[in-house]
């Protein structure tokens, strides 16, 4: 190789360590003049931080019409801006939740809990059964950490590590003080967490984003390749497969968590069909907390751009 393209690759490590740094430095001074304010203020202006500056600059509108126009082709241009604005921003809100643990936790634990799942949850925990909790990415998932935490329930989760490693090695700081434990993304992770259920644990996962290795299953209608991975974990250590969804309240801080009843033992591939109508019934209800950013309808055969 040439001294020149040597060059040209050792200048674009440095930009990509310049950028990684200060990307961490300049969300660790946001948050620092957050700090001064009262929690619901911080995570409002958090909202509208990433809604008005972040997700522009990320192409999120795109995306989210794009999502749109395949979902509902004859939704009104109102509802349509409307869905615009409260993704990213309930996308801030989350985010900002996430690396403020201790004013999080102490909002969430007091969420109002509801539906059937919560008390068959109970039970299986009182006779050691392990119980894997699945959901999407639908107001704050994290949440349901909290809770079960603060109800002397112990729930493992799978996180994905940031590509930043200045930034990841704060978030994971900030994720694993609200609640643990949890498992890095990755073979090592995903056996750990195995272990984990193994022993009569609980998990929790979410199932709604693409994956091209996953079945052809339906989400709102359309064909979106999804992880069956929960399902067959259940079939075998004979788990509880229980749905949660975590719905943000209007006042945009407080949330609701819903655990429904647990879906029947059949075939992985009918129980997560039964996941996704369950999620997709929840996401209806609550059209601006879901991730409409997420590319969740392509197929393993698009063109990635």
């Amino acid at each position: 190789m040439s001294k020149k393209h040597k060059n040209f690759e050792i200048k674009g490590k440095q930009r990509s360590h310049f950028s990684d740094l200060s990307t961490y430095v300049f969300v660790r001074f946001i948050l620092s003049i957050l700090s001064i304010l009262p929690y619901p203020t911080k995570i409002a202006l958090g909202g509208l931080i990433y809604q008005k500056i972040i997700s522009p600059l990320s192409g999120n509108r795109k995306r989210i019409l794009d999502n749109l126009k395949l979902i509902f082709p004859d939704l009104e241009k109102e509802k349509r801006e409307e869905l615009c604005s409260k993704v990213p921003n309930n996308i801030g809100r989350t985010f900002f939740e996430l690396l403020s643990p201790n004013g999080f936790y102490s909002v969430a634990k007091s969420a109002k809990i509801s539906g059937p799942g919560f008390k068959a949850l109970r039970n299986a925990q009182e006779q050691r059964k392990s119980v894997i909790l699945v959901s999407g990415h639908l107001g704050n998932y994290d949440v349901v950490r909290v809770v079960l935490n603060a109800n002397k329930i112990s729930v493992g989760a799978l996180y994905k590590p940031m590509n930043n490693p200045y930034f990841n090695t704060f978030y994971e700081r900030c994720i694993k003080q609200i609640a643990e434990p949890l498992f890095p993304r990755g073979r090592v992770g995903m056996g750990n967490m195995m272990r984990y259920l193994s022993d009569g644990k609980v998990v929790a996962l979410l199932i709604d984003q693409y994956m091209s290795h996953g079945e052809p299953l339906k989400f709102f209608g359309h064909t979106a390749y999804t992880a069956t991975s929960a399902a067959k974990l259940a079939l075998k250590h004979d788990a509880l497969l229980i749905t949660f969804y975590v719905v943000r309240n209007n006042d945009g801080i407080n949330f609701d968590l819903v655990f429904e009843s647990p879906v029947t033992p059949t075939s992985a591939n009918k129980m997560t069909q039964v996941l996704n109508n369950r999620l997709e019934k929840q996401i209806r209800k609550n059209m601006g907390q879901w991730l409409w950013t997420h590319r969740r309808w392509k197929s393993p055969s698009s063109i990635e751009k």
